[in-house]
């Protein structure tokens, strides 16, 4: 008897994993036809508005990666008006269940301000989850907070250390208030020569705000400091391109401007895996 029920107990759990694993497919395979629509700028309206439903049906079944994709749909302008009060809850129920784009766009909203009430507590919860996963966008915001944006309290040690996370993903603005730290020797050991090198590495990705800094600190480090540390900061840049270059999941527009976005609808698919 005891023998039958385990047996039959078995068979059920086997049946609930496999209709559980054709649902998931399901719900998956409806997630990307819907966005292979809603990427492609000359899709119909009817089309867009059928790959919608299909978006919000899998959402609805609490599948992750839809619910990011309809916040992400919500909160940008082109696709439809936009509608924060939308997005922002499709990104918290996204959020809660620990996908690191929903809680970087969260993070950002609440940082800028944007749809709703500015607020750093808020803020500096939701990108901390998202900077857990290794995101170089959220440790940038993250280094604003902790650098006394928002009235938040100043810790330079924090702010250093998420500003070199920022960094050595890649981007050049994390790069260089990492420098301006380094230099003043806030929240970390004074070091002009590795300064220098941030600066270097900056400049040479595009920020035109840290090459106009190069020039004083040539004289300050000395000729033969300069050309080695200058050596140092090559293989510093090959290091970073490096790393990015075997993460699909990066260079979308906007990724790394002043104040940078999460990753837009087309980038997606590939960033979600």
């Amino acid at each position: 008897m005891k023998k039958t029920m385990n047996l039959a107990l078995l068979c059920a759990f086997c049946c609930f994993s496999l209709v559980f694993a054709q649902n998931r497919t399901t719900l998956e395979e409806k997630y990307r036809q819907a966005m292979a629509v809603l990427v492609i700028s000359g899709s119909s309206q009817s089309d867009r508005d059928g790959a919608l439903n299909q978006l919000q049906f899998a959402a609805e079944q609490n599948y992750v990666p839809a619910q990011t994709a309809l916040g992400t749909y919500y909160s940008h302008a082109g696709f439809a008006p936009r509608d924060m009060t939308k997005a922002v809850d499709w990104f918290s129920k996204a959020a809660d269940h620990g996908d690191w784009i929903a809680q970087l766009a969260l993070g950002r909203i609440y940082f800028a301000g944007d749809g709703v009430p500015q607020d750093s507590s808020r803020a500096r919860q939701w990108l901390f989850r998202a900077a857990e996963s290794g995101d170089g966008v959220a440790a940038f915001y993250l280094g604003l907070l902790n650098d006394g944006r928002m009235g938040a309290a100043t810790d330079y040690a924090e702010a250093a250390r998420w500003y070199r996370q920022s960094a050595e993903a890649g981007n050049p603005y994390a790069q260089e208030k990492l420098a301006n730290l380094l230099l003043k020797g806030q929240g970390v050991a004074r070091d002009p020569k590795e300064a220098y090198a941030w600066l270097l590495v900056a400049a040479e990705t595009g920020n035109s705000g840290a090459a106009l800094r190069l020039g004083s600190l040539d004289g300050d480090l000395g000729q033969t400091a300069a050309k080695a540390t200058r050596e140092n900061a090559l293989e510093l840049h090959h290091q970073i391109l490096t790393r990015k270059s075997k993460n699909p999941c990066n260079g979308w527009p906007g990724q790394y401007d002043m104040r940078p976005v999460p990753p837009p609808l087309s980038y997606l698919s590939v960033c979600e895996k």
